[in-house]
């Protein structure tokens, strides 16, 4: 008979898991970390490989310079840039102790959500940038600060209110002028989606977890230390960026080598066809496919074109639109956020994460279109 304690994510729903039961975090110098097994040490040859199998058999110019250069080196590139940033900051903003000046912004709804300091830093950090926000989720379980459970839980959070805020002004100024009221509605439709987001998951955190303490070391690094501090971030950095290169890249490989073999535009097809067919008129059909298939402004483009022409009426138009999401999102989750989040995490955390996030996001978004069109 094991006499070891429960985790508390095996407790039952809705019972508060008292801060000296949560799950085991890991401290420096303490618990040491599992080693990767290994497969997950092959993953990244096993990706190269798959792609250039994929390549090769479908087109092997498209490893020829002018064509990998624009399409899959460039913005792999520009990926591994983002996220490099992103780490570094992240890493800058808790070896300088400017942390807890951000968790102090929002601690009112951390302690709401019964979470630590750690994710309310990630929260606030959201808001001006997803990619560090994952970046210091992750820093803090290496470094025992927060449970798995519990940066599980902060990314999802993340994933609602900041990372709509974090994208609206560019959205509203390329969607609003082109559909004008029908856009209005669909960033409120998102807008109530991503805050609907956010406080059920602050409020399933607290039921999961009782209140946790918090510190009140607001103040920044001395002067005297910053020397130091500035040696261990970039140390850290280097190991850190190294990881998420090796995993980053291949699987970024993969992709780019599914989608030259047409795997991604046949999903699309398949499920931009099947979402419209008696659901709304045929003329939408044009603005689903459209947002499947390019990207969202061609969508809103021929949206605006079909409202003008009196094709389709505001609400329709609306529909058109949040079908259009529901359906290319998670294609494009696949394409562009899983080869980043599989670097700063893990591969497997990374796929899981991704989705949740994506099945939250879809699941707000019906519930409350649904009410849309209950009371339209």
């Amino acid at each position: 008979m094991s006499n070891t304690t429960q985790p508390p994510h095996d407790s039952a729903p809705g019972t508060a898991v008292p801060a000296s039961t949560r799950e085991p975090v890991r401290r420096s110098g303490g618990m040491k970390r599992k080693k990767r097994s290994g497969l997950s040490r092959w993953l990244p040859v096993i990706f190269g490989l798959a792609a250039l199998t994929i390549i090769l058999h479908h087109d092997p110019s498209l490893l020829a310079w002018a064509k990998a250069w624009p399409k899959l080196i460039h913005p792999l590139t520009r990926m591994l840039l983002y996220l490099g940033i992103g780490l570094l900051v992240g890493l800058a903003m808790e070896g300088m102790g400017w942390a807890p000046l951000l968790a102090r912004m929002v601690r009112p709804l951390m302690r709401f959500g019964h979470l630590r300091d750690e994710s309310g830093a990630a929260f606030a950090t959201a808001f001006l940038s997803n990619t560090t926000a994952n970046t210091m989720l992750m820093s803090y379980w290496q470094d025992g600060r927060l449970s798995r459970q519990e940066m599980r839980l902060s990314y999802l959070v993340n994933t609602g209110l900041p990372v709509f805020l974090l994208h609206l002004p560019t959205t509203f100024f390329v969607l609003v002028p082109m559909t004008r009221s029908a856009g209005v509605i669909y960033l409120t439709i998102n807008g109530l989606a991503a805050l609907l987001r956010t406080l059920c998951i602050l409020a399933w955190t607290r039921l999961r977890f009782a209140p946790s303490a918090h510190t009140d070391s607001d103040r920044a690094t001395p002067a005297g230390h910053r020397t130091g501090t500035l040696e261990k971030v970039l140390g850290a950095f280097r190991k850190r960026f190294l990881r998420i290169v090796t995993i980053t890249a291949p699987i970024y490989f993969l992709m780019y080598a599914l989608n030259q073999a047409g795997v991604f535009e046949q999903l699309r097809d398949a499920f931009s066809h099947w979402a419209v067919t008696g659901f709304l008129p045929v003329e939408a059909a044009s603005v689903v496919v459209f947002t499947v298939a390019t990207e969202f402004t061609s969508g809103i483009a021929a949206a605006g074109a079909m409202l003008d022409a009196g094709s389709l009426t505001t609400q329709q138009t609306v529909l058109a639109l949040i079908l259009g999401t529901i359906v290319a999102t998670p294609i494009r989750a696949l394409r562009h956020q899983l080869p980043s989040l599989a670097g700063v995490f893990t591969p497997r955390l990374g796929l899981s994460m991704l989705l949740q996030s994506q099945s939250l996001r879809i699941g707000s978004l019906l519930l409350v279109t649904w009410v849309y069109c209950l009371l339209s």
